[in-house]
């Protein structure tokens, strides 16, 4: 990965030329799950993987330089995009103080499914609890037929005998 690599200038470009910029997001990743994190940007139009970093933790200062040759591209940034580590917002915050920050959708959705999932796991299992003596629904082809008809009048919906007319 490198944000000066031709075939890397030539996304970027061919996305900036399409969308009028790019959007520029860090997700932090931990490959073996403990220990240090990789940091990776990317430009999210694209999906293009411009540049990582490993470090034992988000610090500011350290992604401030990571982030200034991708600060100094002539591509407006339309927008950054990451996690809520506090350390990355600042560090695009001060790469691209112009351009609006937003939390990722998907890092902020888990995180606020984290907390409901219990919940809706243990409303779910009473509610099957509950309906589960019920009988069953009859489908519309199960309900009882009169005998010599198709289908009694009284079965069929209300709007099949008086549709709805906007005359004028």
């Amino acid at each position: 990965m490198g944000g000066t690599l031709a075939h890397t200038q030539e996304k970027l470009a061919a996305t900036a030329a399409e969308h009028g910029g790019l959007i520029w997001a860090i997700d932090a990743l931990q490959p073996e799950g403990h220990g240090t994190l990789l940091y990776v940007l990317y430009e999210v139009l694209s999906g293009t993987p411009v540049s990582a970093i490993q470090l034992p933790q988000a610090q500011g200062q350290q992604l401030i330089e990571w982030l200034q040759p991708y600060q100094k591209l002539r591509y407006k940034v339309l927008a950054t995009l990451s996690e809520g580590d506090s350390a990355i917002i600042a560090a695009m915050n001060s790469s691209w103080p112009d351009a609006p920050h937003q939390r990722c959708q998907a890092h902020f959705l888990s995180n606020l499914s984290e907390a409901v999932l219990p919940l809706d796991t243990k409303l779910r299992q009473q509610l099957k609890a509950d309906l589960d003596g019920m009988p069953k629904v009859p489908e519309f082809s199960e309900r009882p037929q009169g005998p010599g008809s198709e289908q009694q009048q009284d079965s069929l919906p209300f709007f099949f005998f008086f549709p709805i007319c906007h005359e004028t």
